[in-house]
C-alpha cells in the first residue's frame, strides 16, 4: 500500500508539474525520494501514510528534527494539518499531486487537485465499533490476547462471536503473530495504538456521543459516582500529570440525563464546555484509562495538549506497549 501511494503521487507530480522523482527503499523511514526541479536535484526522507490525522503531527515534528529533509507522502492530507505542516517547514505530497517545499531558496505549493483515493480497503472486523471497543481492551493488557475467547468476551462485553473475527483481522494486518492455537504474540503495537485512535476517531468516538452540557460548578468539586462516571479528555489528564489547566470538558458515563443533571448539576448546553460519552469499560477509578486520555487530548490539539500527552505516553502508555 505504502508503495502504491508513492507511485500513484509521482505520477501526479509528473503530469501536473514535470517534476520527476524516484523512490528507494532503505532503512530510513520508509524510504529516501530524489525530486528533480529543472536543473536541481533534492533528496527527501519518506515517511508514508494512507491519511494523515491531528494526532500524528507530534510524531512528525520529531522525524523533522532528525531529518531535516523530511517530506510526508499521504492518499489524503486534512486542509488544516496541511497548513500547519506548512508552518512547520514539513514538505508534503498528496497522491493527486498537491505539493508543498520550501528549501534553498525553491517554492514550491499546489492545492488545486481534487483527493483520489487509490482503492478502498477491504473491510477488517477489528476496525468496526465493536472491533474497537475489543482492541481497546487488548490495547491496555496485552496479555489479554492469551486469554479463552469466552473470558476476552465477558470482559469486554461483547457476543463471543465478534472475538474471532477480531483476532481475524489482527492477524491478516500482522499486528497479532500466532505461536500456536491458543497464543499470540504481538507486533508493531505503537503502529496499531495509532491506527486505532484513527479509527477510534471516525467510527466509534461518535457513536457514544452522547451530548454535550455546560458546569453549573468547579469540576474539581464534582464528586463523581466512579462506578458509572469518571473524567476524560483533559480533566483526566490533569488528575494524572497536574500539567493541564482543563477547558474542555469529558465524561465517560452510563447514567442517563435525569441523573446528570441531578447528581452533577450538568445543564443540556449544544456548545457546551462538556461533551459526555458512554462508558465502555468497567471503571476502576475516577479517569479514563491512560490510552483514551491520550487519544482525546491529541485529537484535541494545541500546544499544551500535545505536551500533556507526550508525559502521559511516556509514564503510562509506553510501558504497555
Amino acid at each position: 500500500m505504502e508503495e502504491e501511494i508513492i507511485h500513484k503521487a509521482l505520477e501526479n507530480l509528473y503530469r501536473n508539474t514535470g517534476i520527476k522523482g524516484f523512490f528507494q527503499q532503505n532503512d530510513t523511514l520508509d524510504g529516501i525520494l530524489q525530486l528533480n526541479l529543472d536543473d536541481i536535484q533534492f533528496t527527501y526522507v519518506l515517511e508514508v501514510k494512507r491519511e494523515l490525522r491531528q494526532h500524528q503531527l507530534h510524531q512528525l515534528e520529531a522525524y523533522h528534527m532528525r531529518y531535516e529533509n523530511l517530506m510526508v507522502i499521504a492518499e489524503h492530507i486534512f486542509p488544516r494539518i496541511k497548513e500547519e505542516l506548512r508552518l512547520k517547514g514539513i514538505a508534503y505530497l498528496e497522491t493527486n499531486g498537491n505539493i508543498f517545499l520550501k528549501r534553498e531558496g525553491v517554492y514550491y505549493f499546489i492545492d488545486t487537485n481534487k483527493a483520489q483515493v487509490i482503492r478502498k480497503e477491504t473491510a477488517n472486523r477489528a476496525f468496526t465499533k465493536t472491533g474497537l471497543k475489543v482492541l481497546f481492551h487488548l490495547l491496555n493488557d496485552k496479555n489479554l490476547i492469551n486469554h479463552t475467547q469466552r473470558e476476552i468476551a465477558e470482559i469486554v462485553g461483547v457476543g463471543l462471536g465478534n472475538i474471532p473475527q477480531v483476532i481475524d483481522g489482527l492477524k491478516e494486518t500482522g499486528y497479532l503473530i500466532p505461536l500456536n492455537k491458543q497464543q499470540y504474540v504481538w507486533e508493531n503495537r505503537k503502529e496499531l495504538l495509532d491506527r486505532w485512535i484513527n479509527e477510534y476517531a471516525t467510527e466509534l468516538r461518535p457513536k457514544l456521543l452522547k451530548g454535550k452540557y455546560t458546569l453549573k460548578q468547579d469540576w474539581q468539586t464534582i464528586h463523581l459516582d466512579n462506578q458509572h462516571t469518571v473524567w476524560g479528555g483533559e480533566p483526566a489528564a490533569d488528575l494524572l500529570t497536574n500539567y493541564l489547566r482543563p477547558e474542555h470538558f469529558i465524561l465517560y458515563t452510563d447514567e442517563k440525563q435525569s441523573d446528570l443533571i441531578k447528581n452533577y448539576h450538568c445543564i443540556p448546553k449544544n456548545d457546551g464546555e462538556l461533551e459526555v460519552l458512554e462508558i465502555f469499560w468497567k471503571p476502576e477509578n475516577n479517569t479514563a484509562p491512560p490510552i483514551l486520555i491520550y487519544t482525546e487530548l491529541m485529537l484535541t490539539g494545541g500546544k499544551r495538549n500535545k505536551e500533556t500527552a507526550e508525559k502521559i505516553y511516556n509514564e503510562f502508555i509506553e510501558p504497555i506497549l
